[in-house]
């Protein structure tokens, strides 16, 4: 093999990889870390701005998904076909950026009205990827019938 396909091969990996770390990470229970939901302090209007933030990326967010997933087709196909792995890295490219250009839209939006975050704030909503109570606090889902966390 190449040196330029072992390196093509490598990439895709990677990016099949991560396709699949993330798209398991989207569909992650919220979890109850308490007051603010894993943003620490938060009021419920800015729980509910950032709610509002992340369902106008949902049609987004699928259009990323849908790539991830041809570019695991592609891959993994019975018969390797190069254009069409690379078109689909491509096509994962575009949604990926179109997601990221309307994530800073939406977050421009929402630190520009009277629901702003604040800086510790923004910070544990990076950490959590943009999501505040994906995989956080806890075993997540709802809280039991019981009102108890056990």
């Amino acid at each position: 093999m190449k040196n330029i396909n072992r390196t093509s091969m490598a990439l895709v990996l990677a990016t099949v990889g991560i396709a699949l770390f993330s798209s398991a990470s989207y569909g992650q229970a919220p979890g109850r870390g308490g007051r603010g939901g894993g943003l620490p302090g938060a009021t419920e209007q800015q729980l509910q701005a950032v709610a509002e933030m992340t369902s106008a990326l949902a049609v987004q967010r699928s259009a990323v998904t849908a790539a991830r997933d041809e570019l695991v087709a592609a891959t993994f196909a019975g018969v390797r076909d190069e254009s069409a792995i690379k078109a689909a890295v491509e096509k994962l490219r575009l949604a990926e950026i179109t997601l990221a250009t309307r994530r800073g839209e939406e977050f421009a939006k929402l630190q520009a009205g009277p629901n702003k975050l604040s800086a510790e704030q923004v910070a544990a909503l990076i950490a959590a990827g943009g999501s505040p109570n994906a995989g956080r606090g806890g075993r997540g889902g709802p809280p039991p019938a019981n009102g108890r966390g056990n």
